[in-house]
């Protein structure tokens, strides 16, 4: 009996963790448009891939030299809805999550609030900046510099520079 006690108390205690909830959100700067971070898969990683090499491919004389001054490019890899990631919904419904725009529009509806999956790229070696992508809500316009997850970079979205 005096050893079926502390077994049963460590596995109480050691269970208790995993129904905790997480603890608190990545809280990111005012000026980050990160929302949270997660690990890609290798299908966005080489999507991304194909989409950063046609963001550079297309970029005219003023836009390769942004590019040569901001190395780094932001690329879309994927497209989510906020309610597939039940963490990032609760940093959204906190108010605590750079999405402006919509809340504004429809607080109700948070679930249904699209979330780009961006990857950072250093444009001159066409390599990851880090191994895990960054969520985004609201996006800089295209072309802009912004920060991602405490990283400065290009915004490219799907590859396409804006139009003039």
């Amino acid at each position: 009996m005096k050893n079926v006690l502390p077994l049963l108390l460590s596995l109480f205690l050691s269970s208790c963790t995993v129904l905790l909830p997480p603890g608190p959100p990545q809280e990111y700067g005012a000026n980050d448009y990160a929302v949270g971070e997660a690990e890609p898969y290798p299908q966005e990683v080489k999507l991304g891939r194909q989409r950063l090499e046609n963001f550079i491919r297309r970029a005219n004389p003023s836009q390769k030299q942004l590019l040569a001054e901001n190395p780094y490019v932001a690329v879309q890899a994927n497209e989510l809805v906020a309610g597939e990631d039940w963490t990032l919904l609760r940093e959204l419904a906190s108010g605590k999550a750079r999405a402006g725009q919509y809340y504004i529009q429809d607080f109700r509806n948070l679930s249904n609030f699209p979330v780009k999956f961006l990857l950072i790229y250093d444009g001159r070696t066409q390599r990851l900046v880090k191994r895990i992508g960054v969520l985004i809500i609201d996006t800089p316009n295209l072309g802009q510099v912004a920060n991602f997850a405490g990283v400065r970079a290009v915004y490219a979205g799907t590859g396409w520079w804006p139009i003039l």
